[in-house]
């Protein structure tokens, strides 16, 4: 695969992917306000409760994603079956990068777009994790 087209499918990836999260986390946000479900007045127990609740759809989110990596790794014929390229998208996606699994030349550039990825959906997580804590922090006499 040329190195164009691996970077216009890199980069549909990547836009379909963040698109998703951010559907994923305007819905979260839109469910939160208009139910307050931090407000000072709930108890620690039911935040804690909505705070895993909300973990668990952010890793469904990330899940996707990878699974969205690793149909692309597969349709584009870069990896053979269905285990290689969900392993290859799931350590690529989170940078870890064993190097056990590699792409050969004509597709390492998806592989790459594939960690650009993963690098920016963690970073949209951490900033709604971080805003949140702050919120519920902010609201708690600690």
């Amino acid at each position: 695969m040329p190195v164009l087209l691996q970077i216009v499918f890199g980069s549909a990836l990547l836009l379909v992917c963040a698109m998703l999260h951010i559907l994923v986390i305007g819905r979260m946000v839109r469910h939160l306000r208009h139910h307050d479900h931090f407000d000072a007045s709930r108890s620690t127990r039911h935040q804690m409760i909505v705070t895993g609740a909300l973990f668990l759809v952010l890793l469904g989110s990330h899940t996707v994603q990878i699974y969205i990596s690793a149909f692309t790794l597969w349709i584009s014929g870069a990896l053979p079956g269905y285990e290689a390229p969900i392993y290859y998208s799931l350590v690529t996606y989170t940078t870890v990068g064993y190097g056990d699994v590699v792409l050969d030349p004509e597709h390492r550039i998806m592989g790459a777009m594939i960690s650009v990825t993963g690098i920016l959906m963690f970073g949209m997580t951490t900033a709604v994790v971080v805003g949140l804590f702050t919120r519920i922090l902010g609201e708690k006499d600690l």
